[in-house]
């Protein structure tokens, strides 16, 4: 027995679906992530990591300076007084490695920053660099202060040592050294950007936006 007036062909969702899509979705109707707040908290990041490494990198190298610095000798005569001999260029030499230190990692980090953190190039990254270059100088001293005392000790802690000699580290007050590593590392940094290609420099941004993209 057949029926002429139903069609097998018919849509069986026809009436119900309007359109004829069943739970479809369109591509721009669908809830779309946020980038801008990926990147802002991606940068952050960055920038919190520059300030953690180049203070972890300083203390290290300002223990290893306060182990190995040159030292003066005293010789201690009463619990009162104590002579030193003054070796030449002892502090000057602890002054110029305090320096050469601190110039040459502040340039090591603006430069691998520039290299490796293409999308955070710009004035703000080169200022961030100055003022942790700045605190990264402080912590290179501080460091190497105690690790110089605890090596060496104190001299009230010979008071009681008659006769006997000890080795006490100059005390340095950096001045205007303190200024030499962020100096150094906004050059590096700015020396960097001015020698990179502006073709070069477009296609990392491309290039890095893709892969935040993706």
């Amino acid at each position: 027995m057949t029926y002429p007036d139903i069609s097998t062909d018919r849509n069986p969702y026809e009436g119900y679906a309007g359109d004829g899509r069943v739970g479809e979705l369109k591509y721009s109707e669908r809830p779309k992530k946020s980038g801008s707040w990926l990147n802002i908290s991606k940068s952050v990041g960055i920038y919190a990591g520059v300030l953690a490494i180049t203070l972890a990198i300083f203390a290290i190298a300002g223990i290893l300076w306060g182990l190995i610095r040159p030292t003066y000798t005293a010789y201690v005569e009463d619990a009162e007084s104590a002579s030193i001999a003054v070796e030449t260029n002892t502090a000057f030499t602890g002054y110029a490695w305090f320096v050469i230190a601190t110039g040459v990692l502040a340039a090591a980090i603006a430069l691998i920053v520039f290299l490796r953190s293409i999308h955070t190039r710009g004035p703000l990254m080169l200022v961030w660099l100055g003022i942790v270059s700045t605190a990264g100088s402080a912590a290179f001293l501080v460091f190497g202060g105690v690790a110089s005392a605890f090596l060496h000790g104190s001299p009230s802690d010979y008071a009681d040592a008659i006769g006997e000699s000890f080795n006490i580290a100059p005390t340095i007050t950096p001045g205007v050294a303190i200024a030499v590593a962020p100096f150094l590392a906004v050059c590096i940094y700015w020396c960097a950007a001015f020698v990179t290609p502006e073709e070069d420099a477009s296609e990392d941004s491309l290039v890095a936006d893709l892969t935040n993209e993706s």
